[in-house]
């Protein structure tokens, strides 16, 4: 596999970087990071109605600990 890795998010094959996730999910992190950042107390389902992003894939995110999960919000884990 060389200079390639298998993203933990979505599957895909991707560019070896020093992320854990390929350009495409790097980008649904920001738009979510983006939403929780202005507004933590939005719930998963507002934030996957308005960012298009499906609640699994959000929640991807938050077992892979790049979100907390408080009664169904999720804040930046820092």
């Amino acid at each position: 596999m060389g200079n390639y890795k298998i993203c933990d998010f979505c599957g895909n094959l991707y560019e070896r970087t020093n992320n854990r996730m390929c350009q495409s999910c790097e980008e649904v992190y920001r738009k979510i990071r983006s939403i929780v950042e202005v507004k933590p107390d939005t719930i998963v389902l507002e934030i996957s109605n308005q960012t298009g992003v499906s609640v699994s894939r959000i929640l991807s995110f938050v077992r892979n600990g790049y979100f907390v999960m408080k009664e169904g919000t999720i804040e930046v884990n820092n």
